[in-house]
């Protein structure tokens, strides 16, 4: 594992960052996190003595901000990720996140979630709903995203949309893997979430 001191410093960048971003997002649930998140950027993480093996360098090398892609390819390996899949055509895991800030987070907090998601190329996620209020923020990786019954929109990296409580919503990933930061607030618990089959 590399010195900890050189990652807990792409930590405070990368939580920076993503302040900034979810500052400008020019939704609620981002100007509503950013000010709970930024004194956590000083905090201290326990590292995973080893990396694990997720196959996010696409997503990384294609990300546009080289500061944030490099703070970020510096913590990602030594986090653990709950990894979620198989969704429709593959033997791999083709999803995961991380909680990085909330009730079961890396760093425990009681009034928001904050975290890494992951979807691979050609991955289908079904339509899904819970009470929290949720926000995404694409940092790499152009995607569907569907919410309600509404047709399904492609949302670029810099993007910053909604899901409010209860409303259903999908995601279809075509040539490119999806890397985006998300947040909830509201109703934290997972016990309200559900996905169609």
């Amino acid at each position: 594992m590399p010195h900890s001191f050189k990652i807990n410093r792409h930590w405070q960048q990368f939580i920076e960052l993503a302040c900034t971003r979810f500052s400008a997002s020019g939704t609620n649930i981002g100007m509503d996190v950013a000010p709970l998140l930024r004194p956590l950027a000083h905090s201290k993480v326990s590292w995973n003595q080893t990396p694990n093996t997720l196959p996010l360098s696409n997503s990384l090398n294609t990300m546009t901000d080289a500061n944030l892609s490099r703070s970020m390819a510096a913590i990602v390996p030594w986090l653990t990720w709950v990894e979620r899949g198989v969704f429709n055509n593959s033997q791999d895991i083709n999803r995961a996140y991380i909680e990085l800030v909330g009730p079961q987070g890396v760093l425990t907090h009681d009034r928001f979630r904050f975290g890494i998601y992951w979807q691979q190329a050609h991955t289908f996620y079904p339509k899904h709903r819970h009470n929290a209020l949720e926000l995404y923020h694409i940092v790499s990786g152009t995607a569907l995203w569907q919410a309600g019954n509404q047709p399904f929109e492609a949302r670029p990296p810099g993007a910053s949309f909604e899901h409010l409580d209860r409303i259903d919503h999908a995601t279809q990933t075509k040539d490119e893997g999806l890397l985006a930061l998300w947040a909830w607030r509201g109703d934290l618990s997972f016990d309200n979430y559900s996905m169609d089959a």
